[in-house]
């Protein structure tokens, strides 16, 4: 079975004001979440986003969820994050470090 990732933006920083613009998003945190079948894994990351282009610039009330996603792949590329999740699921699959219930030498 595949592993099915999404991207969710959990909280963004601004500047009131740069380059004559208002509210420019200067930095974002975000979760990229791998699911296969029941297990997930997620890594929590966190990227600068470059100088506004005042061309191309969108007002913060106006930003989608997907503008800023784009924003966040362009600056974090997922190779790694693939990785680190693929090795969640795998420990969750074949667990290596499960707490023993009860000491064999200890009476109850």
């Amino acid at each position: 079975m595949a592993i099915t990732y999404t991207w969710k933006i959990t909280a963004m920083k601004k500047a009131p004001s740069m380059d004559g613009l208002s509210d420019v998003i200067t930095g974002l945190n975000f979760d990229y979440t791998g699911k296969k079948g029941e297990l997930e894994g997620t890594f929590h990351g966190a990227c600068p986003v470059g100088s506004p282009d005042s061309e191309n610039f969108t007002a913060l009330a106006d930003l989608k969820e997907t503008d800023v996603i784009e924003w966040a792949k362009a600056n974090h590329p997922v190779d790694h994050m693939n990785e680190v999740i693929e090795k969640q699921i795998a420990d969750q699959e074949t667990p290596k470090n499960v707490e023993v219930d009860a000491l064999p030498w200890v009476s109850e």
